[in-house]
């Protein structure tokens, strides 16, 4: 099901549709040579942001075909997609998928954000609340705790607004000034974007919590990130 908000007027995404992937990987040799394989069946470009990984990251990825920028020392999810958006908004294309390096997400899913995109949409989110086997009770709970923070804050209607997997109009990215190091990118994104948003859709997705070691930790980070979507919120907007 295909939840769908219209909020500015009709947009609709003219041709071409050129759309990248904007992967950031730490430590994920296993998962990312198949991400990125399964990427490039749907987009023409797939970025990975090493983000100072020690094991084969970076190998991995580039064997499996994906352009490769290297962090020489971790800094942090948020620092990872800020320096590839800086490298992906200095091209031409129209959209950037926002995915996990881990394994966490399908990219068979990918499709489907990349369509409400094509309609119109200009920030898409994958959720995973949809699939409620998939998700630990704990990483549901905090997800569900941060997504009625995220939604007072918005005005939208936010599900699994703490999801990595997203797809966002490379017009919209260029007008945020996003500043967070880690995981609080993502409401960053959510909370700076709102107030100039014209479509916003969520798109259900799978959830995949069997592939290894996560470096997110659902009740410290869900309580970190929703203190700085205060802070991002009563410091305004910071779009141009």
């Amino acid at each position: 099901m295909l939840i769908f908000t219209k909020l500015r007027g009709s947009s609709t995404t003219e041709s071409p549709f050129r759309p990248a992937a904007l992967v950031p990987a730490f430590r994920c040799e296993t998962w990312i040579g198949d991400v990125v394989r399964g990427l490039l069946r749907h987009v023409p470009e797939v970025l990975v942001v090493d983000d100072g990984s020690e094991d084969l990251t970076s190998e991995a990825a580039r064997g499996a075909g994906a352009k490769v920028h290297r962090r020489e020392a971790n800094g942090g999810k948020g620092r990872a997609l800020r320096e590839g958006l800086g490298l992906l908004l200095a091209g031409e294309w129209t959209h950037v998928a926002f995915v996990d390096g881990d394994g966490q997400h399908d990219p068979d899913d990918l499709p489907a954000l990349l369509d409400a995109a094509r309609d119109g949409a200009d920030f898409v989110i994958g959720s995973r609340l949809a699939d409620p086997e998939g998700m630990p009770a704990k990483n549901r709970r905090a997800n569900e705790t941060g997504d009625k923070v995220l939604s007072r804050m918005t005005g939208l209607p936010v599900e699994d607004g703490q999801s990595g997997y997203r797809v966002l109009s490379t017009e919209l990215l260029r007008r945020l000034r996003l500043t967070a190091n880690r995981y609080a990118i993502e409401n960053e994104m959510l909370i700076k974007a709102a107030p100039i948003l014209r479509r916003f859709a969520v798109v259900p997705v799978r959830s995949i919590h069997s592939t290894g070691h996560r470096h997110y930790r659902p009740f410290r980070d869900t309580w970190v990130t929703s203190w700085l979507s205060v802070h991002y919120k009563t410091t305004g907007s910071d779009v141009s």
